[in-house]
């Protein structure tokens, strides 16, 4: 296999040479054919995070994405079955729905007028005595393209365009527990997710925006404004000051966990604000109906995870945040609040915090994707060719929860998602046990 950066007409090394313990090449950030192949290998043959069930709960409801760079549809059909089709006329190829986001039983070609129930299944053909009689009789194969395969962990949906590789389960490993503990704070268990994606374009390499929701480095500096205008931060960001976590769960999913200096202060919602039991009666007194006192107490001290879930998902706490790549230094970041049905105490509560932090003039995503822009400019000089992850690598510790570290500042998370994208990115047969 011979790549070529974008700027040059030199090949640089294969796979397995752009990725060290300890660094990364400046390509896997740049290059056009490392786009290519995680399109192809991540994107086509992994499971890809596409929608939640909430978004679509009546039969009927689609909302369009992209998996990779490749148009889909995720709808809900009349047998309530959640499908994940192409947003693509079999016919020649029109994209099919432009809407994000309705209500339809089926989806008419503008082009030529073929049309489509919400199952896939081919409904229409406008003049059909021009076909053959044979061509007629195979309309059944034209519907539109299904993922080969779609699967959900607690409405989280899913979806794969390979036949083959290990099951969602098996693929989301110790990150299962993350969706668990944010849904430990829903009193029935669900989420609802139709508040509205606000859509951030980032002029960054969609690897910078993921690895940067687990960096426990940045906050101090990048986030400086944050701390300026808000006296009582939720808890210290200097790492020598509390026990917060980072942590590589394996399979490129990883995090920074709160939850050992949570335990520690023992204070129900710092998390959220520090809100007093007393502003939000009714929630409280929902989750002490479905889960008892003690485990309604711990829920609220634990508060929500902070993990990323390769490739493309993000649970940011109360927010959740997915991306699209579209090239080598572009993506669109999607954010919204992690609502929960009936608590409009909560709720309320959660939009305002969620457009102080990831609205357009937001603290936090903001200032993200400035750096994300600043560092995908730094690349395009060559030199240094290794961008460094080596802090904190002496110290992990390799523990049954993954390879933890106790410095809040390691790049433990980075290590672990870039030693699985080298993996994932050489092919099924490279990948570990596990892992394919």
């Amino acid at each position: 296999m011979t790549q070529l950066d974008a700027r040059s007409t030199a090949p640089f090394p294969p796979v397995e040479d752009l990725v060290r313990p300890d660094r990364v090449r400046r390509e896997v950030y740049t290059d056009p054919g490392v786009f290519e192949l995680e399109m192809e290998n991540i994107f086509r043959r992994g499971w890809v995070y596409v929608a939640h069930e909430s978004e679509v709960p009546e039969p009927g409801d689609y909302v369009t994405r992209r998996i990779g760079r490749e148009p889909v549809i995720i709808t809900r059909g009349a047998d309530g079955v959640v499908r994940v089709l192409a947003n693509r006329c079999a016919h020649r190829g029109n994209r099919l729905c432009n809407a994000e986001r309705g209500n339809s039983t089926t989806f008419r070609c503008p082009y030529h007028g073929w049309t489509f129930k919400n199952d896939g299944t081919l409904v229409g053909i406008p003049m059909r005595t021009g076909y053959s009689a044979d061509f007629l009789a195979k309309r059944g194969e034209y519907g539109l393209a299904p993922a080969a395969r779609t699967d959900d962990y607690r409405g989280f949906v899913f979806a794969s365009m390979s036949p083959d590789g290990i099951a969602l389960r098996e693929h989301l490993g110790r990150a299962i527990t993350a969706i668990d503990r944010l849904l430990a704070l829903s009193p029935d268990g669900r989420l609802d997710l139709r508040a509205g994606w606000m859509k951030h374009h980032q002029r960054a390499n969609w690897k910078m925006v993921m690895e940067n929701n687990v960096d426990g480095y940045h906050a101090l500096f990048t986030h400086q404004s944050v701390y300026e205008a808000v006296r009582e931060a939720k808890v210290s960001h200097v790492p020598s000051k509390v026990e917060v976590y980072v942590r590589d769960l394996g399979n490129g999913h990883s995090e920074i966990d709160y939850a050992a200096e949570y335990t520690r202060l023992d204070e129900e919602f710092v998390w959220f604000g520090r809100a007093p039991r007393a502003k939000l009666p009714d929630y409280v007194a929902a989750m002490e109906q479905a889960y008892g006192a003690e485990e309604t107490h711990k829920a609220f001290v634990v508060g929500p995870p902070h993990t990323l879930i390769f490739p493309n998902l993000f649970l940011a706490e109360m927010n959740i945040m997915f991306v699209e790549p579209l090239a080598p230094g572009e993506t669109i970041a999607y954010t919204t609040p992690a609502l929960m049905p009936g608590t409009e105490e909560m709720n309320g509560r959660m939009l305002r915090r969620t457009e102080g932090a990831m609205g357009p003039s937001g603290f936090l995503i903001a200032d993200d994707g400035e750096i994300g822009a600043r560092n995908q400019m730094g690349l395009a000089a060559r030199s240094p060719e290794w961008i460094m992850l080596s802090r904190g690598l002496e110290s992990d510790l390799h523990e049954e929860t993954g390879t933890v570290n106790h410095d809040k500042s390691a790049e433990t998370p980075q290590r672990g998602f870039w030693q699985h994208w080298a993996s994932v990115l050489r092919g099924p047969a490279a990948a570990p046990e596990g892992e394919r």
